[in-house]
């Protein structure tokens, strides 16, 4: 079995909400001779399921992340700078109102439409990133590349066609610019994703300038009673924040 492919099943079996409900099932079936055991391991499940939908812990965790500011282009000496590097972030497969082509996701076309404002802003050549993900055909960086061209008229200079995760995207990035002398980067993707994706580019061996895109905490929470609400938007942006958090911990731990 694909390694990619066990570490995405062993990801979703712990985060939420699978992570919830299967502790919810062993403490069903495995902990019926001990009820406190039971009791507490359901309560918890179905506690932090609870308070992961409320948009304040979301928010909160989102702070933790997204500690970059928006990037003020103006500000910066476009001139030391080589390249725009926009990351990817999944597929649109077999979209049927694009001719049954793969295309991309919500937020690609975040990172993308950012990507292009940069370009106009400061002149600079654009790398686009993302592989193909088990039996897919058409690497991620290809359908980028079209989109930009296609939808925000812009050409992407670089495709780096190769990389699975935030860490290779970095890595192969690094091989396809070397031989251009690429090494001031900026780089696109989203606020929350930022903090691990800096790190695996520092680590690659880039000089980063962050410009991050579509911040969850931009404006202040805690004000309204909806704040405290739980909803299933605030538990999909808690369990986008809980990995985030738990990559960043496991790249830090097992980078070379």
């Amino acid at each position: 079995m694909d390694e990619m492919l066990i570490r995405a099943i062993l990801k979703a079996m712990v985060m939420p909400p699978l992570g919830n409900i299967l502790g919810v099932v062993f403490a069903l079936l495995f902990l019926r001779r001990h009820p406190v055991l039971k009791t507490l391991l359901i309560s918890f499940s179905l506690l932090t399921l609870l308070l992961l939908s409320v948009p304040m812990v979301s928010y909160t965790l989102g702070k933790q992340l997204e500690r970059y500011p928006a990037l003020d282009w103006q500000s910066i000496k476009v001139e030391d700078y080589q390249a725009i590097v926009v990351l990817g972030s999944g597929r649109y497969r077999a979209a049927p109102e694009y001719g049954g082509e793969d295309t991309a996701k919500p937020m690609g076309l975040v990172r993308l439409r950012y990507g292009a404002y940069l370009h106009r802003k400061t002149g600079l050549p654009l790398l686009v990133t993302g592989g193909a993900w088990l039996d897919d055909f058409v690497p991620e960086a290809e359908f980028m590349a079209r989109v930009l061209e296609e939808e925000f008229l812009v050409k992407a200079t670089w495709q780096e066609p190769r990389s699975r995760t935030t860490w290779e995207n970095a890595k192969y990035s690094r091989e396809l610019t070397d031989a251009d002398g690429v090494q001031k980067i900026l780089l696109v993707t989203h606020a929350w994703h930022m903090p691990r994706a800096l790190y695996s580019f520092e680590r690659a061996g880039f000089d980063v300038m962050a410009a991050p895109t579509q911040f969850k905490t931009s404006n202040p929470a805690g004000g309204l009673v909806g704040d405290y609400i739980p909803n299933v938007s605030s538990l999909q942006d808690s369990t986008w924040m809980l990995h985030e958090l738990l990559g960043l911990l496991w790249y830090r731990m097992t980078a070379d």
